[in-house]
């Protein structure tokens, strides 16, 4: 093998590297651009989930509430 065929033979090699790194690149954005949507994703769900359990906390008070007042009008009705 000759001076000038070690020489192509290594730039093939260069440029196979290459290509490997650039198809590399290109995942590592994909799972980068990924994991950014489903950071987002969570980050909305944490809020929904919050909401949620704002409003169960509310509505189990209302009916704490609700059970106080049923059970004050089935005493005064005893009571008469």
């Amino acid at each position: 093998m000759n001076f000038n065929d070690k020489k192509t033979n290594k730039l093939e090699e260069l440029k196979n590297i290459q290509k490997k790194f650039e198809e590399s690149i290109k995942i590592l954005e994909k799972n980068i651009a990924e994991s950014v949507t489903n950071k987002l994703k969570l980050e909305e769900i944490k809020k929904d989930l919050r909401e949620a359990n704002h409003k169960f906390n509310d509505a189990e008070r209302c009916l704490d509430n609700l059970k106080i007042e049923l059970n004050n009008g089935q005493r005064s009705d005893i009571e008469n």
